[in-house]
């Protein structure tokens, strides 16, 4: 590999999401030459990143954005409940003690933002942009600031000097093999593996080959296999991954957001018209990942959502869906059961005891509110209202991927540890290629600004370490 042309960089960052650019304009903060090499073409940049919303959860005071202060400790407390106390609590406490500083950086870099979808949304912000945007304003900030990008160009093996450090990256450019090497180390951040069939079957199960991938078709594992390559220790929980409620009929590949964040303000049946989930357990941030796993597990991959006008007429009913096609309505359940291709009766069934069991209450999305059912299996724990106001309408749902827990092993400066413990020198990882970040579930609003905060740090470190 002698001839193989290489350039000289103090930073190379691998991967052009949140992450990769986080650390890009983090490194050029510091006084560093940075080169980002992206796999996909120009047109298609920004990983997962442009296919989402982008809203970011952090603790802040109560503002026009959201009516309640959410602090730290908060925050904290909710990472590490959603993940059952599985997360590595030093990981998590950095990403919030950081997350409010890296806010107001990303807004020192031309960020403009709105409040997120309603209810819970007291604790983040969206860019009024969305996730095109953000990524779209970072890189003008990363070319104006002398970064360099190198576009179709995938990293395909890092290189490790005789002492055992990280001292560059081999790339594949349509016109062939290049070396980009690094002084101050090789930031991983190139998403995880859920565009890659053989390893989501492999890690994930046999039903994971058919699952809609919601973000970018470049996330195929290759920062996560390069460093384990060379002895990097994998970490997290690689047989799960962050799910959605989303429309059934979205696209195989990149469907982006064509979720339904509304579903608390009905009921979900499977394809023999019953329940099978307690639409109500918690706030929709505490359960959509749930839940879309749940249809892919529970219901054979594919479910209905039904609501009736008491819903559909609320404001904020609107908002909080992203559907691929019109929904499907009917006067009658049993019509609606007809053209959903259901069990009639079963429907029936289903809505007349739920509807019986709703207790009394006053209905309040914005907390979780114990107007609930009684006597019928599974519970609705809040938000439980009557279906009996027509025309009802429902749509086909079923659970995407949009990415894998499973990754690697970093420390709190987001340095690759390996398998005896031991940092790995110049190899750095930030985003999706970490581990232990999340498990089970997914607490809403929370990998965005993961990647900005760990890809900052990431930046800085490396850069700082360029210098010596």
């Amino acid at each position: 590999m002698s001839d193989v042309p290489s350039f000289d960089f103090d930073v190379v960052v691998v991967g052009g999401g949140i992450a990769g650019l986080g650390a890009a304009l983090s490194a050029i903060d510091e006084g560093a030459s940075v080169m980002l090499a992206e796999k996909s073409p120009k047109a298609e940049r920004g990983g997962n990143t442009r296919f989402a919303d982008a809203q970011m959860r952090f603790p802040h005071e109560a503002d026009e954005f959201g009516p309640r202060t959410y602090t730290e400790d908060e925050m904290i407390d909710d990472l590490m409940r959603i993940s059952r106390g599985r997360a590595n609590r030093d990981l998590i406490e950095t990403l919030v003690r950081n997350a409010a500083a890296t806010v107001d950086w990303l807004t020192d870099l031309g960020i403009e933002w709105e409040a997120g979808y309603p209810h819970t949304a007291g604790y983040r912000r969206m860019p009024k942009a969305g996730g095109q945007g953000l990524v779209d304003t970072l890189f003008r900030r990363l070319e104006g600031r002398g970064g360099v990008t190198a576009y179709d160009t995938a990293a395909s093996e890092l290189v490790v000097d005789t002492t055992g450090r990280v001292a560059g990256v081999r790339c594949s450019p349509p016109d062939g093999l290049v070396g980009l090497n690094a002084r101050g180390g090789v930031i991983l951040a190139c998403g995880g593996f859920q565009a890659n069939i053989q390893m989501r079957v492999a890690h994930l199960g046999r039903f994971a080959d058919s699952l809609i991938l919601r973000g970018s078709r470049y996330n195929t594992g290759d920062g996560i296999r390069m460093a384990l390559d060379i002895g990097a220790q994998p970490a997290g929980q690689w047989g799960d991954y962050h799910s959605a409620v989303i429309d059934a009929r979205s696209p195989a590949v990149e469907c982006g957001v064509t979720a339904l964040y509304n579903f608390q303000m009905g009921i979900i049946v499977d394809g023999h018209g019953r329940r099978f989930l307690d639409e109500g357990e918690d706030f929709r941030d505490h359960t959509y990942v749930k839940f879309g796993k749940a249809i892919v597990e529970q219901a054979e991959g594919r479910a209905f959502c039904i609501f009736d006008q008491q819903m559909v007429l609320r404001e904020e009913f609107a908002r909080a869906w992203r559907p691929v096609g019109p929904p499907i309505e009917a006067a009658t359940v049993r019509d609606l059961a007809d053209a959903l291709e259901i069990p009639a009766a079963a429907l029936e069934q289903t809505v007349t005891d739920y509807n019986a069991a709703v207790q009394p209450g006053e209905f309040d999305l914005d907390r979780l509110d114990g107007k609930c059912t009684v006597g019928v299996s599974p519970p609705k724990s809040n938000w439980a209202m009557p279906l009996e106001r027509p025309p009802f309408v429902a749509i086909p749902v079923t659970g995407g991927i949009t990415f894998t827990f499973g990754g690697l092993k970093v420390d709190t400066s987001a340095r690759v540890i390996d398998v005896s413990g031991r940092v790995i020198d110049g190899l750095y990882a930030a985003g999706e290629p970490m581990g232990e970040i999340f498990y089970f579930n997914y607490p809403g609003a929370s990998s965005v600004i993961r990647g900005a905060v760990y890809g900052r740090i990431a930046g800085r470190e490396a850069a700082l370490e360029a210098r010596t």
